[in-house]
C-alpha cells in the first residue's frame, strides 16, 4: 500500500486516486518522489478513453515548475506526444536541469507509465521580466462572455453538424467554463472556415501566486485548439466517418504571468493542413486586451481505414 491505501505493485503502476471533478488545480498536482521526480496523482480522461492531452500537458508544466526557481515564471512549454495514456494509472515524471543562467533556467521533462513506457518528451524555459521594447496583437472584446450560451445550450441539430469531427460534441469538462460567440455561424458546416474563437477558464480559483498557474492553463490550452485545422472541413465530411484525431505535439509562450481562471479569449486559426496533418495556432487575450500566451499544435487528422 502506499501512504493513501492504494496497492502499488510497482511506484509507475499505482491507480489514480478518485478526483472531485472539480479543480483543474489538482488534475495537474504531483507527488514529489525524490529531488526531479514526480508522480501524477488523478487521472483525466478523454472520449476515446486515454488522457486528455491537457492533463499531459499541465503536469509536465508542472514537473518543470516545481524543479525550477520560484523567482522565474514560464516562458515556454514545447512538448512531443509519444503514446497514449491510461487515464487511471499514474504517470512518473521525471526532470533534467538544462540550465540555471543569469536570465533562463531551462528544463527537459519525459513522463513514463508502467514498465518504462514513455508517453511524452518536454522541454520548458522559465524567465522573470526583462526590460526590452514591446508589443503586441491587438485585440478588443466584442461581447460579454457571461452572457453566451455554454454548450449545453446549443441545439442538437447543430452540434449534430459535428459528428465527422470525432470527439468534438456538447460534452465539456466540468473542471473547466467554455463559451463560443457566434456559435450558429462558427459551427456551421455551411460556413465552415478554418478558425475558431471562443472564451475559457478554469472553473475554481487559483490561490493568489499559485505556483500552479502556467499548468493550469497548459491543461486549459488542448480545448478545441485543433478545431480550426478540422472545421473549414465540414461540408465536405458531413457524408463520410468521423475523422480520427490525436494531437502530435505542443507548444505555448507565455508572454506575462497570469491566472487561466479569469476568462481567456483565444483565437485560433489554421494556416495548413496536409498529409493527414493539420497545424493550428492560438493567440490568446484576457478581457482588457492584453496578450496573454501563443498556442501551436499539430494534430494528426485521418480518414478510417476503409473510408471512401
Amino acid at each position: 500500500m502506499d501512504g493513501q491505501g492504494i496497492r502499488v505493485a510497482d511506484g509507475d503502476e499505482a491507480a489514480c486516486d478518485r478526483w472531485d471533478n472539480q479543480a483543474a488545480e489538482s488534475l495537474v498536482s504531483l507527488e514529489t518522489i525524490t529531488p526531479l521526480r514526480y508522480r501524477s496523482r488523478f487521472g483525466d480522461g478523454n472520449l476515446n478513453g486515454r488522457s486528455y492531452g491537457g492533463q499531459i500537458l499541465g503536469q509536465a508544466m508542472m514537473a518543470a515548475t516545481l524543479s525550477a526557481p520560484d523567482d522565474r515564471p514560464a516562458a515556454m512549454l514545447q512538448l512531443l506526444f509519444l503514446r497514449g495514456a491510461d487515464p487511471a494509472r499514474r504517470i512518473t515524471f521525471d526532470a533534467q536541469v538544462l540550465q540555471d543562467g543569469k536570465r533562463f533556467s531551462s528544463r527537459h521533462v519525459v513522463g513514463h507509465q508502467g514498465d518504462g513506457r514513455t508517453v511524452l518528451s518536454a522541454q520548458a524555459t522559465f524567465c522573470a521580466a526583462q526590460p526590452g521594447p514591446r508589443h503586441a496583437a491587438p485585440f478588443a472584446a466584442s461581447e460579454d462572455p457571461d452572457s453566451l450560451p455554454g454548450l449545453a445550450m446549443i441545439p442538437d441539430a447543430l452540434m449534430a453538424q459535428l459528428r465527422p469531427l470525432g470527439p468534438y460534441s456538447q460534452y465539456i469538462k466540468p473542471s473547466m467554463d467554455f463559451r463560443i460567440p457566434e456559435i450558429d455561424r462558427q459551427l456551421s458546416a455551411a460556413s465552415a472556415e478554418p478558425r475558431l474563437r471562443f472564451w475559457i477558464r478554469s472553473r475554481q480559483p487559483l490561490a493568489p501566486g499559485s505556483r500552479a498557474q502556467a499548468a493550469v492553463f497548459a491543461y486549459l490550452s488542448d480545448w478545441w485548439l485543433n478545431f480550426s485545422s478540422v472545421g473549414g472541413h465540414l461540408r465536405d465530411l458531413q457524408s463520410r466517418a468521423p475523422l480520427y484525431l490525436s494531437s502530435l505535439n505542443h507548444c505555448i509562450w507565455f508572454h506575462r504571468a497570469f491566472s487561466p481562471d479569469a476568462w481567456m479569449h483565444v483565437e485560433t486559426e489554421s494556416p495548413c493542413a496536409d498529409g493527414g496533418r493539420g497545424l493550428s495556432i492560438a493567440r490568446v487575450h484576457d478581457r482588457n486586451g492584453s496578450m496573454l500566451a501563443t498556442s501551436i499544435q499539430e494534430t494528426l487528422m485521418v480518414h478510417p481505414e476503409g473510408d471512401a
